[in-house]
């Protein structure tokens, strides 16, 4: 019996042992891929940049930035990340799990991006800074424009038990405190009333043309250019093959294709467009740029993606002139305005750095601009970054 018990011992002994050297052996090559494996700047698959090693410094270290800032490196950096990405999406769906990294996994074939709660102090400083700047330029027209996001419009294509900030109220804050002293543009109730349409994207986060054509539509009487000729528009199919952010950030849906339209005017006497690209100091005749459709994030088909500063001249014979403040939800929105305006200048603050209040005082001083302030989209978690100093520069002055 005793024998019996030591031989036991010693084969629980040795399947430890072996357990351990092939344990020990597993996480050393692991270890050894990923210190051969290559840093890489962005992931082509989550359509992001990839945090990179973190410079050790005291005081990095002694504010613990450091070791914040190592996690996020490791996390992004390690080997075989997009399989295993996809490996943990694939296994949380057969759990039942309908959520993956902020984006739900929604009826009819729709991801649909979390509406979270803001930054507070963040909102209340652009909207101070807006209040502020409406007082310096009470000449000017100035406009606002929010435009919800499909969890907001779609809410009832969140899957069941779903729960997620209310939008709409959060954007009826927005208009209270700004009060009587911008244009308000409603977005909102023109979006609800097409929600049967496709007017935003399954697999990305921003509407779709359709969608900012009905807004853009809704806006022309407060623009001030209903009354002008109408220039008719004609929607071009350029890809059936988008796969979007959302699908990018949560693995679902990776291959689910949709179409992306264009839309270009039509009739002999549309104004000619030269586009000016001012930090890139590049110019163009179109609004958009076709290569990006062989690349992975297919929208940046519109202006080419984001830039700081865009200027957009025409033809028209025209003096309105207009300045945009905008994030990427305007990108596929700005061509519908094109033809109405001399002069369409494009400034997006997430990129912006120069003295932009300097700049606006010298533009004024030699042409007459309507204002029109667009934070085009007000996806919550985001929006802080989106839209900070929406009319000052990144200096504060």
């Amino acid at each position: 019996m005793a024998e019996e018990k030591k031989r036991k011992r010693k084969k629980e002994i040795k399947y430890q042992a072996v357990t351990a050297a092939a344990f020990l052996l597993a996480l050393a090559l692991i270890c050894g891929v990923n210190l051969l494996h290559k840093d890489r700047k962005l992931s082509e698959k989550e359509m992001r940049v990839l945090a990179q090693k973190p410079e050790l410094s005291l005081a990095n270290v002694a504010s613990g930035r450091f070791m914040k800032q190592y996690e996020e490196y490791v996390s992004d950096q390690f080997a075989g990340r997009d399989f295993w990405v996809q490996l943990k999406t694939t296994a949380d769906s057969f759990a039942g799990k309908k959520e993956e990294n902020g984006v739900f996994n929604g009826k009819k074939d729709y991801l649909l991006e979390d509406i979270a709660a803001p930054d507070e102090a963040a909102v209340q400083e652009n909207l101070d800074a807006m209040k502020q700047f409406r007082k310096q330029y009470k000449d000017v027209q100035m406009h606002v424009m929010l435009v919800p996001n499909a969890a907001n419009i779609l809410k009832d294509h969140l899957p069941a038990l779903a729960v997620t900030e209310n939008q709409s109220t959060q954007i009826q804050n927005v208009k209270t405190e700004l009060g009587g002293d911008f244009d308000w543009i409603e977005t909102e109730k023109t979006l609800r009333n097409h929600r049967d349409e496709e007017i935003y994207y399954h697999t990305d986060h921003h509407w779709t043309t359709l969608g900012a054509y009905y807004a853009f539509e809704n806006a022309k009487k407060q623009l001030g250019i209903a009354d002008k000729a109408e220039v008719k528009m004609k929607a071009y199919g350029v890809s059936n093959n988008f796969n979007g952010t959302l699908s990018a950030t949560s693995g679902y849906q990776t291959g689910y294709k949709e179409p992306i339209y264009v839309y270009l005017p039509e009739g002999k006497d549309v104004p000619g467009t030269v586009v000016s690209y001012v930090e890139e100091q590049k110019k163009s005749a179109s609004m958009y740029d076709t290569s990006k459709l062989k690349e992975r994030d297919q929208y940046a088909v519109f202006f080419g993606g984001n830039h700081a500063q865009i200027d957009i001249k025409t033809t028209d014979t025209g003096q309105d002139r207009l300045l945009v403040l905008k994030d990427s939800y305007a990108n596929c929105m700005i061509p519908f305005l094109a033809p109405y305006y001399r002069e369409i200048v494009v400034v997006d603050p997430r990129y912006y750095t120069g003295d932009l209040e300097n700049w606006w005082k010298k533009r004024r001083s030699t042409v007459y601009y309507s204002y029109i302030m667009q934070i085009l989209s007000l996806r919550i978690e985001c929006s802080p970054a989106c839209c900070r100093e929406p009319v000052r520069s990144r200096d504060g002055k």
